[in-house]
């Protein structure tokens, strides 16, 4: 299979894996090389087996960027459990924020701007996302990854502090235990929010992680709340 042909089956495991609605955001995974965001291979293949002991790190065999084109979360820094998600899950979330063409987006947690590039393909040129990253290093990368999208402006530093401003739509990409009020103010009418609440997993291997639940919450302001 050529590289095009294997993003391709990519984007169409991920429709079927997360049962996608949006045919504008499985194109933007079969349009965004996944490699761009992710430096030159070999790369590590991340599996989550808490019966193992956490999380377990595989060697592609080469730097061939097919390898990258699976449903898989792929390691940044395996020291930290940190890693470029799993693309079906993430791909869960954007579709039920139900981002459209001219939206403006808000991706807190972006780290190397892999997945703030699919909301930028689905928002296009008339919309725009706005992503914030409290990792420095990685806040820096995902800037330079993202160089070629215009409706894109990277932040560096904590997603509690930064004020995104009016959006239509908020992803939060890190473990919280509630919205932050900032978020929920800065939402537009009928604007929706996903955000993991979640709580530490366990001691000692992937003692990194979280598990909890993913909800979407939705904004219905009073006419007394629109100033009007």
């Amino acid at each position: 299979m050529t590289l095009e042909e294997c993003r391709r089956f990519y984007s169409e495991e991920i429709r079927l894996a997360a049962n996608i609605n949006s045919a504008t955001l499985i194109e933007a995974f079969a349009r965004v090389p996944r490699e761009n965001f992710l430096g030159s291979g070999p790369w590590k293949i991340a599996s989550v087996d808490f019966g193992l002991g956490g999380t377990t790190y595989i060697q592609t065999p080469d730097g061939d960027p097919r390898h990258l084109y699976h449903n898989v979360p792929v390691a940044l820094d395996p020291t930290r459990d940190l890693n470029n998600g799993q693309p079906a899950a993430l791909a869960k979330w954007i579709d039920a924020l139900g981002i459209k063409n001219g939206m403006r987006a808000y991706h807190l947690g972006c780290g190397v701007g892999y997945f703030t590039a699919i909301m930028a393909e689905v928002v296009g040129r008339n919309g725009s996302v706005i992503a914030s990253e409290i990792d420095s290093e990685l806040a820096a990368g995902a800037s330079k990854n993202l160089a070629g999208y215009a409706n894109v402006s990277v932040h560096s530093g904590d997603g509690i502090d930064f004020d995104p401003r009016t959006c239509d739509a908020m992803l939060i990409n890190a473990g919280v235990t509630h919205p932050h009020s900032r978020w929920l103010e800065n939402l537009n009418e009928r604007g929706s929010l996903m955000l993991p609440l979640t709580v530490a997993a366990g001691m000692g291997m992937g003692a990194n992680l979280g598990k909890g639940v993913m909800p979407r919450s939705h904004v219905k302001r009073t006419a007394s709340q629109r100033g009007l």
